[in-house]
C-alpha cells in the first residue's frame, strides 16, 4: 500500500487530483494529514508545495533550518547533514572559491 505523501509515515487511503499546466497531479493523504490539511484552509497543492520547498532545507529531526543555519553555520543535530547536504555544499563552496573537492595543504602538489 501507498504511503502519505506527506508525512510518508501512515498509509495513504485517500487520494487527491489536481490540474496544474494541463496535466494531473494526485496525491496521496492518510486520514490525519487530510483533515489538517482541510483545516488549514489551503489546498492540497498549495500544502504539498509548501512541503516541497522545504525538502532538503530543513531537517525533520531537529527542526533547523537553512536560514538558521546562514546565520551561524552550525547544524543542529548529526542528522541535519543527511537531510540538508546541498546547504552544506553550497556553504562549503561559497566559503572556498567555489571548491568542495580538498586537493591538499598546496594545491596542485607544488611546494
Amino acid at each position: 500500500m501507498k504511503r502519505c505523501d506527506l508525512c510518508g509515515e501512515r498509509p495513504g487511503v485517500l487520494t487527491d487530483r489536481t490540474v496544474v499546466n494541463n496535466g494531473a497531479v494526485e496525491f496521496c493523504f492518510c486520514e490525519r494529514c487530510y483533515d489538517e490539511i482541510r483545516r488549514s484552509g489551503m489546498t492540497t497543492l498549495e500544502v504539498m508545495s509548501l512541503a516541497a520547498a522545504k525538502s532538503g532545507r530543513e531537517c525533520p529531526v531537529c527542526g533547523m533550518t537553512a536560514e538558521k543555519f546562514a546565520e551561524g553555520f552550525l547544524f543542529g543535530c548529526p542528522e541535519c547533514y543527511k537531510h540538508m547536504r546541498s546547504v552544506a555544499m553550497s556553504a562549503a563552496a561559497a566559503s572556498q572559491g567555489g571548491r568542495v573537492r580538498h586537493v591538499g595543504k598546496v594545491p596542485g602538489g607544488k611546494f
